[in-house]
């Protein structure tokens, strides 16, 4: 470096005529250029090269946030981390799968939805909902036993089991009536009468659905002896849920797109993208925010002031609409934010959008135990607190979903093997298959676990025994069915085996006694 320093840093005479001074008459000024750097200067990174740097540095910090929280002291944020991860999966891979599935099956049935037209899109798409409502409730009796005959696995696996297909099945049945009455309320006029009346319309048609399918499944669970045992109302309580989170995530969905078009006066697209040429300002944001704190506000007021039984399914569902409204409203403004400021379209932008959503998740969970946890808040202060943690695996798994989306999306701009529809699929069934059998395996055993160590230390602190029946993984196992079911073939197992080793011990002693005749004869 030396040398090329002084090989190049060579003086330069500047010679120029001046007034002569001391008998000199031209003044040589010498001028010594910088010295070069050394070695080879790499090129100045792309933007691909800054994005991947980028990537590996936060996914590196974002992989070991997530061990410390869902390893945390405390029991409550333990088993929220847990339960929200897990929710979390589920929905973007669900909402995924039933978007992907219906985009694919529009698409061979009557075409692209450009060419086949509004109706016959509608058509198509309502028979495709039809047919994961009818998927799903075979599967959850063929998984419960009703149906096939009962299986020989333990209670707990068949909830697990239960709860694995339900959550799925629910959350893709969720998918394909989001995409149906989200194309229905584009065809309606843009006024807040014509998309309110989607929301209702939407409320009393599924309504009637589920009403019909309750009395269906009724009549298979007492067919054979007029009676419901306790795998068939494992079937009727799994569904029952599973139908009111799908018809909750499509009514709050709709309720978002009425309250976005009375804040920017232009409906969204079915999907909920800005429509073309929109662009959201920092006044919608916060108006936007605004309508989700409402939202979150509804969640108690509705608890508190509908206390009539017969309305419980009719008032649980309001809830978890509010909830999800709300959540929906947030994850919205916080792209809206975002849009001003990067281009949240792109991969890039939408991995980073997931990661704001996911921290700014888990931080208003922080939040709601800390709140939680004052003593001067009463119980029902409490549960009513507590009831906003639900919407957060909403909050962080649509965030998820929309970066697999455009990662999706552009591996199918790069590379096009086969209809854009089928590829998007494909691409889908591939992450299915990947990260289901995990999630199953390793990921709602432990939910399962510290939600049971969870309700066991609130039983505990209140000074009562456990409740007789109470949910587990959005319900299913009870206490005193599971263990005494388990425990009763494990007694009936031992008992058997014990009558077989004193029929051995008794054979052994008959041939020791034969024996010993044997040998005092020989004497």
């Amino acid at each position: 470096c030396a040398l090329a320093a002084a090989g190049a840093g060579e003086a330069r005479f500047d010679v120029s005529p001046t007034i002569p001074r001391s008998g000199v008459e031209a003044r040589a000024t010498a001028t010594v250029a910088p010295d070069p750097p050394c070695g080879p200067q790499p090129p100045h990174p792309s933007n691909a090269s800054f994005d991947v740097a980028m990537m590996l540095m936060g996914s590196v910090a974002f992989i070991m946030a997530l061990i410390y929280v869902l390893h945390y002291h405390d029991d409550d944020i333990r088993a929220y981390s847990w339960d929200t991860v897990s929710s979390s999966i589920c929905m973007f891979l669900g909402v995924l799968m039933g978007m992907s599935w219906s985009q694919c099956f529009v698409f061979f049935v009557v075409g692209p939805p450009k060419i086949a037209g509004g109706v016959k899109t509608i058509v198509c798409g309502f028979v495709a909902t039809i047919g994961w409502y009818v998927l799903l409730q075979v599967t959850l009796a063929v998984v419960s036993g009703v149906v096939g005959g009962k299986r020989q696995v333990p209670l707990n696996r068949t909830i697990l089991d239960l709860k694995c297909f339900a959550v799925l099945l629910g959350t893709i049945n969720a998918a394909s009536n989001l995409s149906l009455w989200g194309l229905v309320q584009t065809e309606v006029p843009h006024n807040f009468g014509g998309v309110a009346g989607v929301v209702l319309a939407c409320l009393l048609s599924t309504g009637l659905l589920f009403i019909a399918g309750g009395a269906v499944r009724t009549c298979i669970a007492k067919f054979d002896d007029d009676k419901e045992d306790e795998y068939e109302k494992l079937w009727q309580r799994f569904t029952e849920e599973t139908e009111d989170g799908a018809l909750c995530l499509t009514l709050a969905h709709l309720c978002v797109q009425a309250t976005r078009m009375c804040i920017t006066g232009v409906l969204p697209l079915p999907g909920g993208q800005v429509p073309p040429g929109l662009s959201p300002t920092q006044s919608h944001v916060w108006w936007l925010l605004l309508g989700g704190c409402i939202y979150a506000t509804a969640i108690p007021i509705i608890d508190l002031t509908l206390r009539v039984g017969f309305l419980s399914r009719f008032k649980a569902v309001l809830r978890k609409t509010a909830g999800f409204s709300a959540a929906f409203c947030f994850l919205y403004a916080i792209t809206w934010a975002m849009a001003s400021r990067t281009k949240v379209s792109s991969p890039p932008g939408m991995m980073v959008l997931a990661l704001i959503v996911t921290l700014v998740g888990f931080a208003a969970i922080y939040l709601l135990d800390f709140l939680a946890d004052l003593s001067c808040t009463g119980e029902t202060v409490d549960t009513e607190i507590k009831a906003l943690v639900g919407p957060v695996s909403v909050f962080i798994g649509f965030g998820w979903k929309q970066a697999f989306v455009g990662a999706i999306l552009t591996i199918d701009a790069r590379e096009t093997l086969m209809p854009a529809p089928v590829q998007t699929l494909a691409c889908t069934v591939v992450l299915v298959l990947v990260v289901v059998p995990a999630w199953r395996l390793y990921i709602l055993p432990v939910v399962m676990s510290e939600t049971l160590k969870v309700e066991e230390r609130r039983a505990k602190s209140k000074g009562a025994a456990l409740p007789a029946t109470y949910s587990i993984l959005g319900g299913g196992l009870t206490p005193d069915s599971s263990p005494k079911g388990d425990l009763a073939k494990e007694n009936a197992d031992l008992l058997q085996r014990n009558a077989e080793l004193e029929a051995s011990i008794q054979g052994i002693r008959q041939e020791l006694s034969e024996l010993k005749q044997t040998a005092a004869l020989v004497k």
